[in-house]
This record gives structure tokens, C-alpha cells and sequence, in this order.
């Protein structure tokens, strides 16, 4: 290796990019010197030539060199905290709105007392230098069910929501339909509805079904507004017809918002005070939809003047603003008497909303955070022996480095939001947390990048803690040693999905072993249902698919038959048991787990075999598309609290 090779090296290793990585079959991946270039390109950083990453280097060291202190510090809420200095300074902690908290003079030492939980600005200066560090006082852990609740353990129920039908919604589920359906719910005694995200896809973003592309994670899908006047009744068919559906929705919508100049005062008073609450970000999102609308959905097609905020995109977008900024205050609106709904019928929690991976690289997230954003590459997943080339998201990443100068914000405002309609919040790929794939738009092969763990995690615990909200993280797939303590050291819940957890011979282990920190569930909306798993439903969509040939077939047929007999055996089924009493049977043993929280899918309750998605399919399955086999005013018949309180536990307080 050479002096040139190692300091490339030196170099993405000081911004975390990994120098390899090792596959599922234990096999190491060194990365090449063409992606280490990339992804520091990614970066902004220049590593072309030595005398480039020589420079680059030098100017890491020199920045490192200058600050009396680190860039930033981790601290725990309600505790004090001693800086070491190399020499004295005078020093001033600020916090949020820029007030002075503390101050003083230091010898060897800053010597910080308590601080509230939040971010706080550390000003320390020096005859010969000024420094600045952002101080994350988080708690010591996000709050967790016992927190919440007083009890150890709760459960609901996650579903679709675009899945839900209803006499007026014309087609899709939507925030209006969520009332009923979470009144149904809690009258069985669930605490929860978990549902898909329901980021925001793009107003024109017409062919967009997947809830996880959206087009900006920090507001709100503008499909899923309940017109005033209603749409009419769900169609019977199995399938939603998407375009259909958005012709008349939006539509409708656009109706509502010309007569909006005499709606009650009240209600324009209200708007105003949503536009203003919500300010510059608010303002710039409906800039991106109003442009998207004259100039199409990636922003990386428009005018060179408009591939920005700015002045020029604020005067072409003006007359179109306050439309989508109307759209927002009305979801949210909506989304807002839902949880109140949930809240008023006994849930503990109520909405159960979940945090996407990423955003589309053309959408208004990327748009309106160009100066965070890793250019020139996705994320995805590396080669695998299902995908050999290799696995694109199609979305974009924050840069670690500039993520961090800009203190997290991007981060922090999409939490807040999404934290502050729901009782539990979900984060989806929770391992991105530690590390990301990132595969390089020029064709080199792809790498991981190490983001600040301990960092992000402090955020959320913060940002959790100040909304009172529990977090689920999901850790599936190969977790490093570590990540999973240090996941729930921080307050937030594992992921159990029990049909992925088998021993040795592949049989399902028992659900009393599974982890007690962790929300527990049989399957998600990427695995099959359980009756679709009971009949190897997947297993046949994979031979469908020509990702397995007949022999692989008919062995993982033979697994799946061990693994009903097992659960026969564990669940005490007869043999002539039909689905609908395996299926309560099932779910009557998952509820023995021990985890904090216990997830049911709505899928399963109602007898439903399709999975609402395949992963790895955009077009051959119906993904995203498939409709409840019952309207939400019928899901009190359909799910008799009778029934469902059979096989839920009772805690040591009687309380379900």
C-alpha cells in the first residue's frame, strides 16, 4: 500500500467512512479507493488527487487543533458536567432561544452545573481563539411503557391506513376514518394503532404509492385529507385505484380551499395561526409543492434558478403558498382529533405513526436541506446472495459531518413534529442510526458510513422526553455486537418479529423468549400474514418471482411444515384446527411474550392472506394497495372485545 493509499484511508476514517465491510456469509469487503472517493465526495470533501487529501487532512487537524473544547458534548439532564481546557477561559452557556443560563471564568476546567434537557450552545473564549460546542443534555433514557403508563406492558394493533374503508372516503383510508376506527380498537382494549408512515408524497408525485419514498419525512401526505363533503363510499374492489382517487380528492380539495374565504372566522383565525406557528419551514415545504406543481416533482429538473430556496423560488412559488400550506394545517388538523379521539376512549397511547429511512433524492426534504444532504449517493444495501449487484432505496442521506454542524436540526424538527400527534413513534432500519450504505451515483461499488450513535440517540431521547412519546426501534437484520444494549440503554424498544425468530433446525422459538425490551409482533407489513405464512404464501410469490428454483422451493416448503408443527405443538391445535381458530391460537401464544409492548396486525384479525407489500417488487405485487375486508364502522363487530381479551395477558394490577 502506498503513502497516498494510506492516507486516503487516514482520511475516510476521520469522516466514518468504513474501510470494508463483511456480507452475511462472514466474508470481508475491503472498499476500494474509488469509493472511498465517492463517499467522501458525498461528503463535500475533496479527495481526487494526494495533494487533495493531504489538504483535506490538514485542515481536519487544524480544526481540531484551534477549539479549547469538542464540537460537541454529550451531557446527562440534571447533572454537572467538568470540562477539561488547556488554558483559562471565560465561557457562557446559552440555550435555545439564545438566553443566558450560566457563565464563567475558567482555570483548568468548565465547570458546568445542571442543565434542564435540550440543546444548549457553549461559548468559550480565549485570549487567542473562539470556540462554540453544542451541548445534548438528554435524559437518561426516553421515556418507556412504565414510564407512560404505570403498568410493565401494553399492546394495539397496527394496520394500513390507506387501507381502511368507510362509507365517505371515497377510495382511501384517510385521517377522518381514523376516529372511528380507534374508537373500535380501544373499545377491544388495545392502547395503540400503529399505521404506515404517513409522510408527506408530493403533490404531484402522482405515480408515488410506497409510503416509504416520501417526498419530506417533516410533513404531512396531503392523500389522506377528508374532504368536508365526503367522496362517497369505499369501491368494493380489493385494489385501490390510486389515480382515480387522487383526480377526484384533490379535486375536491382545491374546491374547499376557494370557499375557504368564508369559513368561520374562527377556523381563519386558526390557519393564520398554523402559518405563523409554523414559519419559515412551513413556508419553504409549500414553496417546493407550489414549484413542483409548474415544474414536476424532482426538484433536479427545474430551472437552475429554482434548484435552491431562495428569493427566486419564493417569487415563482408565491401564488400557490398558502394552498399547500392550507393542505398541512388540514392534515394536521385531522390527524390532531384523532389522537384526541384515541385519548378520549382510553388509549394510552393512540397514534402509532412511523419514521421512514429517508427521503426521495428529488423531493422537498432534499430541496430544502441541500446544505445537509450527502450528494451523489443513496442509500441501499450491500451485495447479498439475494441481490448480488447490490440493493438501491432511491433515497437520500444526510452527511454525518454536516448533519452535525447543522446541530441536528432537520432531525429535530421531524421529530418534534411527528412526536407530537402520536404516543409511540417507530423508527424504521433503527441499525441506520449506527450505519449507512451509501452506494455512489457514479457506479462505484458502495460502502458503509458511521454516523454519531451516541449523538442521534441523545436527540431522540430528548425530543421523546419533551413529547412524552416512546420509541420503537427497528433492529432487524445483522446487528453488531453492542448496538442492541446500547439501543435500549437509551430508552428505546427492540424490534421481535416472531416468525423471523427460529432456532438451530428453523422452528419458531417460544414467544417467552423473546426479548423483554422490545415491542413483539408475528409479522409486519414486509412479511407475510399469518395465514399467508401458515400456507407459505411467501415461499410462492419468491418461486413467482424467479428469486427461488423448484428444489429451493420444496425445501423451504418442508421448513415451513416443521415450523407448523411446531407451532401446532406450542399453540395446542388439533389437527382439524381451521385458520380462524390457528389464527386466534397464534396470536394467544404471541401474547405470552414478555416484551413491553405486543402488536397485533389488523391483517391477521380480520383473516387476511395477501401481505400489503414484497419487498424487493414495485409493480409485481400488489404493494400499497390493498384494501381491510371491513369498513371501520364495522370493526366493533368484526373485533369483539370478547374475543380479543381471551388471549391478552392481564398485569399483576388486573389491567389488560
Amino acid at each position: 500500500m502506498t503513502g497516498a493509499d494510506e492516507a486516503l484511508r487516514d482520511l475516510a476514517k476521520a469522516y466514518g467512512v468504513n474501510l470494508g465491510f463483511h456480507d452475511l456469509q462472514g466474508h470481508e469487503h475491503a472498499a476500494a479507493p474509488e469509493t472511498l472517493r465517492a463517499l467522501l465526495g458525498g461528503m463535500g470533501v475533496a479527495s481526487d488527487t494526494p495533494a487533495a487529501v493531504a489538504e483535506a487532512l490538514d485542515q481536519l487537524r487544524a480544526r481540531q487543533d484551534e477549539s479549547p473544547v469538542p464540537s460537541e458534548i454529550l451531557a446527562r439532564a440534571g447533572a454537572p458536567l467538568s470540562l477539561p481546557v488547556p488554558s483559562p477561559c471565560d465561557w457562557m452557556l446559552l440555550d435555545e432561544s439564545g438566553a443566558e443560563v450560566q457563565a464563567g471564568r475558567a482555570g483548568e476546567s468548565i465547570d458546568l452545573g445542571p442543565m434542564d434537557v435540550g440543546y444548549f450552545t457553549l461559548h468559550v473564549a480565549a485570549p487567542d481563539r473562539h470556540a462554540e460546542s453544542l451541548v445534548l443534555a438528554a435524559p437518561a433514557h426516553a421515556p418507556t411503557v412504565q414510564d407512560l403508563t404505570g403498568r410493565a406492558k401494553g399492546w394495539g394493533v397496527c394496520g394500513a391506513l390507506y387501507g381502511l374503508r368507510s362509507g365517505h372516503n371515497g377510495g382511501l383510508g384517510s385521517y377522518g376514518d381514523l376516529p372511528a376506527a380507534l374508537r373500535a380498537l380501544a373499545q377491544a382494549g388495545a392502547q395503540f394503532f400503529g399505521l404506515n408512515p404517513i409522510h408527506a408524497l408530493g403533490w404531484t408525485a402522482e405515480e408515488m404509492t410506497s409510503p416509504y419514498s416520501p417526498t419530506h419525512r417533516g410533513f404531512f401526505s396531503t392523500d389522506h385529507i377528508a374532504p368536508r363533503a365526503g367522496l362517497g363510499p369505499t369501491p368494493r374492489d380489493e385494489l385501490i385505484d390510486y389515480a382515480t382517487y387522487r383526480r377526484r380528492q384533490r379535486g375536491a380539495l382545491h374546491s374547499e380551499y376557494l370557499r375557504f374565504e368564508a369559513a368561520p372566522e374562527a377556523e381563519r383565525r386558526a390557519f393564520q395561526r398554523f402559518r405563523a406557528e409554523g414559519g419559515a419551514r412551513l413556508d419553504t415545504f409549500a414553496q417546493f409543492e407550489a414549484l413542483s406543481g409548474l415544474h414536476g416533482e424532482d426538484f433536479r429538473n427545474w430551472p437552475d434558478a429554482l434548484r435552491r430556496p431562495g428569493p427566486d423560488a419564493a417569487r415563482a412559488a408565491a401564488e400557490d403558498v398558502e394552498f399547500h400550506q392550507w393542505l398541512q394545517w388540514r392534515a394536521e388538523t385531522q390527524i390532531d382529533a384523532a389522537q384526541a379521539a384515541a385519548r378520549e376512549a382510553g388509549m394510552d397511547f393512540g397514534l402509532y405513526l412511523d419514521l421512514a429511512v429517508g427521503a426521495r433524492p428529488g423531493g422537498a426534504e432534499v430541496w430544502m436541506h441541500r446544505d445537509t444532504i450527502a450528494q451523489g449517493v443513496t442509500i441501499g444495501a450491500p451485495p447479498d446472495h439475494l441481490n448480488p449487484e447490490g440493493q438501491s432505496w432511491n433515497l437520500a442521506a444526510h452527511a454525518p459531518a454536516r448533519l452535525r454542524a447543522a446541530q441536528y436540526r432537520p432531525l429535530r424538527a421531524m421529530l418534534r413534529k411527528l412526536m407530537a400527534k402520536a404516543g409511540i413513534l417507530r423508527v424504521d432500519h433503527a441499525l441506520g442510526l449506527l450505519r449507512s450504505f451509501w452506494i455512489p451515483d457514479d457506479g462505484s461499488p458502495g460502502g458503509y458510513v458511521s454516523q454519531p450513535f451516541e449523538s442521534l440517540l441523545a436527540v431522540i431521547a430528548i425530543e421523546a422526553a419533551r413529547a412524552r412519546c416512546l420509541v420503537v426501534g427497528e433492529d432487524l437484520g445483522l446487528v453488531p455486537d453492542g448496538f442492541r444494549e446500547t439501543l435500549n440503554g437509551a430508552g428505546l424498544l427492540s424490534y421481535a418479529v416472531w416468525q423471523y425468530e427460529t432456532a438451530a433446525d428453523g422452528t419458531l422459538c417460544d414467544p417467552k423468549d423473546l426479548r423483554a425490551f422490545s415491542l413483539a409482533c408475528f409479522g409486519t407489513h414486509d412479511t407475510p400474514t399469518l395465514r399467508g405464512f401458515w400456507y407459505g404464501q411467501d415461499i410462492d410469490w419468491w418461486q413467482r418471482m424467479g428469486w427461488l428454483n423448484s428444489g429451493q422451493t420444496r425445501a423451504r416448503h418442508d421448513e415451513r411444515a416443521r415450523q407448523r408443527a411446531g407451532l401446532r405443538d406450542m399453540c395446542h391445535l388439533p389437527p382439524e384446527a381451521g385458520p380462524d381458530r390457528i389464527a386466534e391460537a397464534v396470536q394467544a401464544r404471541l401474547c405470552t411474550a414478555p416484551s413491553a409492548l405486543v402488536a397485533l396486525q389488523l391483517d391477521d384479525l380480520l383473516g387476511c392472506l395477501e401481505a400489503q407489500n414484497l419487498p424487493g417488487t414495485v409493480t409485481e405485487h400488489s404493494n400499497w394497495r390493498r384494501r381491510l375486508p371491513v369498513a371501520v364502522d364495522g370493526l366493533k363487530q368484526a373485533l369483539p372485545a370478547s374475543r380479543i381479551r381471551a388471549f391478552m395477558p392481564v398485569d399483576r394490577s388486573g389491567t389488560v
